[in-house]
């Protein structure tokens, strides 16, 4: 028994020897991808491109990449973070900026520096004579500063639509921002209009026809300004309105607030954490399509408020929720809003992800006068549920993968 005892331990240290002696499992993890191929694409090519690296799954990987993009105008700034398994070296942190507008060539040939400079070191623990290392100059040390635009535009249009004999529905959309963005002050405008319509067989109701035809449309229009005086203080103004129609809550409503928000995180935190709170307060002005029980048609009152917003990742986990209140000053029970949205995504173990999410949303506004709904309306009867006092939504997912692990991919008809 103790000679097969040191047997096994024999050929169990040849095999972790010869594992040891293999090429490096890298594993790539998209937590945010971006506007460009860099993830999983240009990473995963670089990873064939060098014959010490070998692609895996994140089960029995060596290093896993995660990648997270944030859009700065025209530039992806790429974070990648190397984590290796327990024992290796610390993890590494690299930032890479590639332009969107580039060629695919382009952005690989600026990718393939800071990927590689990542995985030196986990490459060196293993195989030294394997990494070379070489000091240069960066061109920013004698090249004058780039400066662009703080100013930006989007226009976005989209419809949708679908038609049988008795079923037919379309819908469209519309939205323009401006932005100006700076380190320290951003300005946005907001212009959207949306809308659509739905034809459906008639209801018969003792012999009686009730419509199910719906059309709707919204409009939205605003502004808001924000100034950074340090990277953890903010403060901000914002006014929006919008109108919408007959058979909606309201025929238009204003809100015009002033915030000031404490931030744990700088602005441009490289793995796009997030961690703030913020109190809020202002006016709201409402005219309603149909009387409320209190005999109001037209309100306006000031509100208050705390809300906060919270999104950390760290390696395998993702979690955050965001709070939002929202009281009329002068008269809290009358109406209120309390919505509270956590959310995770947490990868158990090497083969399972679970991910959850969840909305409580407590109220109190005044109901319609029933005096004033039309039964008959089916659209009117369909979008009551704004006064109803309690909301809650949620979902959860699992998703459990064996994935190959030779390292080839293979990309071609996969969704025939």
């Amino acid at each position: 028994m103790p000679r097969l005892l040191v047997i096994a331990l024999v050929l169990g240290g040849l095999a972790t020897a010869r594992a040891d002696r293999g090429p490096i499992r890298v594993a790539i993890q998209c937590e945010q991808a971006g506007r460009t191929k860099a993830c999983p694409a240009f990473l995963a090519g670089l990873i064939d491109a060098n014959k010490v690296l070998l692609n895996s799954p994140r089960a029995g990987a060596d290093v896993v990449v995660y990648a997270s993009a944030v859009n700065v105008a025209l530039i992806d700034r790429l974070h990648l973070r190397f984590v290796g398994h327990a024992g290796g070296p610390a993890p590494v942190e690299v930032d890479v900026d590639l332009d969107t507008r580039e060629t695919d060539d382009n952005q690989r040939k600026a990718l393939e520096p800071a990927f590689l400079r990542g995985v030196a070191l986990f490459v060196a623990a293993r195989h030294p004579s394997a990494v070379t290392v070489a000091l240069g100059v960066p061109s920013e040390l004698s090249a004058a500063p780039v400066r662009g635009s703080p100013w930006g535009i989007e226009l976005g249009v989209s419809g949708s639509g679908s038609y049988t004999q008795n079923y037919r529905s379309a819908g469209f959309g519309v939205h323009f921002v401006g932005r100006y963005l700076t380190r320290k002050f951003r300005a946005f405008t907001l212009q959207t209009l949306s809308g659509g319509l739905e034809r459906l067989p008639p209801l018969t109701i003792n012999g009686e026809k009730v419509s199910l035809d719906s059309e709707n449309w919204k409009y939205r229009f605003g502004a808001e300004a924000v100034y950074s005086w340090c990277p953890s203080w903010s403060v901000g103004v914002g006014s929006y309105t919008f109108f919408e129609d007959p058979n909606g809550q309201f025929v238009y409503n204003q809100r015009t607030r002033a915030a000031v928000e404490w931030d744990a995180f700088a602005p441009d935190d490289p793995r796009g954490n997030r961690l703030a709170v913020f109190y809020h307060v202002g006016w709201m002005v409402e005219r309603y399509n149909l009387r409320n029980v209190l005999g109001e048609r037209f309100a306006a009152y000031p509100t208050h408020g705390v809300d906060a917003v919270g999104s950390v990742r760290h390696d395998k986990i993702t979690y955050g929720i965001s709070l939002a209140s929202d009281v009329q000053v002068d008269h809290p029970a009358r109406r209120f809003l309390f919505t509270a949205s956590p959310f995770a995504t947490i990868q158990i173990g090497t083969r399972v992800d679970l991910s959850f999410s969840f909305s409580l949303t407590k109220r109190a506004l005044p109901a319609p006068d029933p005096r004033e709904v039309d039964m008959a309306n089916f659209q009117q009867q369909s979008r009551l549920s704004f006064a109803e006092a309690l909301a809650l939504n949620g979902g959860i997912s699992i998703l459990i993968h064996f994935d190959p692990t030779n390292g080839a991919r293979n990309n071609r008809i996969e969704s025939i």
